[in-house]
This record gives C-alpha cells, structure tokens and sequence, in this order.
C-alpha cells in the first residue's frame, strides 16, 4: 500500500489524468501513479520520489481531511461514503476533506454531497488546510486488515467518532408491482460469487413468472467465467460498461438477488428490495439494519472454520492458495493479527477459475432449495 509524496519538473503527458502540476508538493496512493513516477524513464523528470510514513492524531481538531485506501471497491467506497456523510451531518469538524477517492470520488460527490475530494493526489499547500490528517486504516483497527477480513466499515467509523450512522431505513422501496427480477451473480473473489448451479436453477424456477436480467461485467475474468459455464437460457444480459452507467441501471431494478458485490450496497441507497445470499461475509456486516433486503443464511460449519467466518477472499498461507476449509488450517490459528499479516494476496487470481469449478464449503454448500423457497416467499409466488 504505497503512501508516498512526490514533485515533477515539468508537465508529461502521462500524468494528465492526475491533474498534476509541475513545481508542487503532492501526496498519493495511486499505485499507477507510482509505477509511473517510478518508471525509469519517468524518474529522472521528477525532483524527488520517497515512500510517507502515516502518522496517528494525538487530538482531533476542527479541520480533517479523510483518508481513504486504494484500490478499494465500489461496495466500500459507497461504505465509506455513508460513513464520511454521517460524521459531516453532526457537525463535528468546521471543514471534511476526502483524499485519495480515485475513480470513486464522482460517487461521494453526485450521491453523498461531499464537496472538498482530492481524487488520485493532493498537494502539500491543499494539505495545509486541515488540522488532522486521518487514514482510516491506521486510526481504527478493524479496517487495518479489510483486504482480508471484512468490517463493519460504517459502523466502526461511527462508533470512533460517535456519531449516529446515516439511517437508511428511511429509504423508500419500489411500491410497483414485481416485474423483473436483477441478478447479481459476481464478485471479486470466488468465495463471495454465487454459484453456477444456483443461478441455473434461479433461472429455471423463476423464468415463468418475471423478465430476467443477470449483470455481468466483460473486463472481470470470474464474470466472463461464470457467463461461459451458465447452461440456461431465457434471460437477459446486462453489461454496464462502468460504475456511473451502473448506478443509472441500478436505480430502475424491481427486485435484485445478490451476493457480497457493490450492486448490494447500491440496492441499499436507493432503497431496492431483494435477497442477500451469505456466503463467507455475515449479513449483520452487509445489511447491518436496512430493512428492504432479506438473507438466506449460510450455516456451514467444519472442523477449520463456521461461515460467515468474515474472509473477503481467498489467501496464500505456507504456500498453499484457499481459504481456511480448503487449505486445511483454522480461523483460529491465524486470525492473531501478527499471523493475518503474514497471509500474501499476491498470486491468488491463478487459483480464482479453480475455485469457481472447485467452490469452497460455504458456497459449494449452499442449499439451493432453500434458497429458491426463501425467494419465492419474499416474492409471494
């Protein structure tokens, strides 16, 4: 996770897309801009280049910039998001600033008026213009180790600064009458994707009564996979070529059925109704109190782990690729934090086709007739 500070001599075509000026002092974690800025035939057209330790806040003052992680996805921008807007609505800080928001910072914008967003770097004399400078992944603890297992984003950074979450139950759901059914089929992590054999049987179970859409995406391998290997037919493909064409998409659904993936929290802002398959992420995290979705609880249990256990995806540990059923270890021998740092995330996507044939437990063992009669319930069919 690089946090780095940097100056350029000159404008190069490369950084446009940073808005980037020569002669200023910034500050980032864009990794793209690093690779670049690192490049050896960038390196020399720079004054300076070193990695930023974070520093913790002694004393919360008047003025904060938030400081989000890279790379993250659009279901924890969104958390994020909500998190940030419940903080701004209590008035605690004079000026909120969020830095590093990258190609998520049009959601914090248009849907949670979020005004001061530095999105890929930040300069030195904007920097200047706040008392504290909080990384999220620092200050609490439970987002230190979210790549691997899932927090509560929203509540924890509520609870930290005590203030009341964003009540979403205020949210008004679709009243019309059920036409269409949205599925939600894709994650990035094959423990969080829902399986081939449940949405063939979705498919087969619920074509006679409702339209069906199933949301794809072409540049993600487990989506183009999944989409291979369907056997069904009698619904249609949707493939929102970005995150903005999405959320246009999103807010004309009927009725989703979702596993872990941004669409869900998406379904949460607009106040859509559906189903939550668990799988390794607990509904009490994903859902939390929002009242218009539903679960269908995942209950495996072996003698390694209980789902939800709270992985976000699958691990390298002793150089084996899998999650803790699979590779034959306890939750409890490496949750300690000093052993959950030692897990390499690098290397995995080889084994994500693998374990889209060869489901972990908690999704191979998801028990689809229960799932389909839940739904069919929440549907009245």
């Amino acid at each position: 996770m690089p946090y780095f500070s940097f100056s350029i001599k000159e404008n190069l075509n490369s950084y446009n897309n940073f808005n980037i000026e020569p002669n200023r002092i910034y500050f980032s974690k864009n990794t793209d801009l690093w690779k670049e800025l690192h490049n050896k035939k960038n390196i020399k057209k720079a004054f300076f280049l070193k990695f930023e330790h974070r520093k913790k806040i002694k004393n919360l003052r008047k003025k904060i910039l938030f400081c989000l992680p890279p790379n993250i996805g659009l279901g924890d921008a969104i958390e994020y998001a909500l998190a940030i807007k419940s903080i701004s609505v209590k008035k605690i800080f004079l000026k909120i600033g969020v830095a590093f928001a990258g190609k998520h910072s049009f959601i914090l914008r248009n849907y949670f008026d979020i005004k001061e967003i530095y999105e890929d770097a930040i300069s030195l004399d904007e920097m200047n213009q706040y008392d504290n400078i909080f990384h999220f992944t620092l200050e609490i603890k439970s987002l230190e180790m979210q790549k691997n297992i899932r927090a509560n984003i929203i509540r924890d950074i509520c609870d930290y600064f005590k203030v009341d979450c964003v009540d979403l139950n205020n949210s008004i759901s679709n009243k019309n009458k059920i036409k269409k059914i949205s599925i939600f089929p894709i994650s990035k992590s094959p423990i969080r994707t829902m399986p081939i054999s449940l949405i063939n049987k979705l498919i087969i179970e619920l074509k006679n009564y409702f339209e069906l859409e199933i949301y794809f995406n072409k540049e993600n391998e487990i989506s183009n996979y999944i989409k291979n290997n369907i056997t069904t037919e009698d619904y249609k493909i949707v493939d929102p070529p970005d995150a903005v064409s999405l959320i246009e998409l999103m807010k004309n659904i009927d009725y989703g059925i979702f596993v872990d993936s941004g669409p869900l929290h998406l379904a949460k802002i607009f106040g859509k109704k559906g189903m939550l398959i668990e799988t390794s992420v607990s509904k009490d995290i994903l859902i939390d109190t929002y009242k218009n979705l539903k679960c269908v609880n995942n209950t495996y249990k072996s003698s390694y782990c209980e789902a939800p256990c709270g992985l976000t995806d699958i691990f390298n540990y002793n150089k084996k690729v899998g999650c803790y059923d699979s590779i034959l270890v306890s939750k409890k021998e490496i949750i300690e934090l000093s052993k959950i740092r030692t897990l390499n995330r690098r290397n995995i996507k080889n084994s994500f086709l693998f374990y889209l044939s060869n489901p972990v437990g908690c999704v191979r063992e998801l028990n689809i007739n229960k799932i389909i009669k839940e739904i069919k319930e929440d549907l009245e069919i």
